[in-house]
């Protein structure tokens, strides 16, 4: 974990190590040790597969029930359907052919082939530094969401939003690929440059921009009429489910690693 998360990780494991040492709780360990011991261990800083994976677990679950809430409710809900259409109107009213134009050109950046050209480069770059446990997490986090997104839009054969699209788009609305594919595969690569801060300049202004990326692209889909808010949303709660796993994998392949190489600490992410 970067140093902004390290001091309130810090703070909930000392305040969960006094509540561990209360006096009822001391009881309840004597009794079950063995249950005690183990929500300790999940509840602390020892290395990620405590505090760290329980706090990513949480957000994972958080996380899908949104997904699944705005999936339930693409169909059933009117006021779903009066936020997307108020804004997607909203926006096309603010239009205008210089903007949509920049974005259209701007939004390429997240089709197929801008995802697949940007893995590729990072891939490679992966494979020349020897950081094969990177790679392992690159591919679950893009492909994943790749693979996620494609089955979603057959499941749910949303139709794009009518008379305001800057461009016809082939594929269905539900959710937006270009957001999902925004965060997951960028995401990854934020986190990459944050590990190897140390050895890369400006790391945190590139790791801001990945997130600024990431947010534009979302923001593009809307301003040119593609998509509608809960595709934007949908895609984004998707991508950072694939982006949540592909982090767990590298942080369980990077403590295994260093456990055989007989390190003990694992450098924070």
């Amino acid at each position: 974990m970067t140093d902004i998360f390290q001091k309130p990780l810090t703070l909930i494991t000392s305040t969960l190590d006094r509540f561990f040492r209360l006096p009822w709780m001391q009881q309840l360990q004597r009794k079950h040790p063995k249950l005690v011991q183990f929500l300790h261990n999940r509840l602390g800083l020892q290395n990620f597969l405590g505090l760290p994976l329980t706090l990513l677990l949480g957000i994972s679950i958080i996380n899908y029930a949104l997904l699944s809430e705005i999936a339930e409710n693409l169909v059933n809900s009117p006021g779903m359907k009066a936020v997307d259409s108020s804004v997607g109107l909203f926006l096309y009213r603010l239009r205008t052919d210089a903007m949509a134009q920049a974005f259209y050109y701007f939004t390429q950046l997240g089709t197929t082939w801008g995802v697949a050209a940007t893995f590729i480069l990072v891939a490679a770059v992966l494979l020349v530094k020897k950081r094969w446990h990177y790679l392992v997490a690159l591919l679950v986090a893009v492909l994943g969401t790749g693979a996620s997104v494609y089955f979603t839009k057959l499941y749910f054969h949303r139709e794009r939003p009518l008379d305001i699209g800057y461009y016809k788009a082939s594929s269905f609305s539900f959710p937006s690929g270009h957001s999902a594919e925004a965060l997951a595969l960028f995401g990854i690569i934020a986190v990459f440059i944050l590990l190897e801060r140390d050895h890369i300049r400006f790391a945190r202004f590139w790791a801001t921009l990945c997130v600024v990326y990431t947010v534009l692209i979302g923001f593009s889909r809307l301003y040119l009429g593609v998509h509608f808010v809960s595709d934007v949303a949908g895609g984004y709660l998707l991508g950072s489910l694939w982006l949540i796993l592909a982090v767990c994998v590298l942080e369980y392949l990077l403590l295994h690693y260093k456990q055989n190489s007989g390190i003990k600490k694992l450098r924070p992410l």
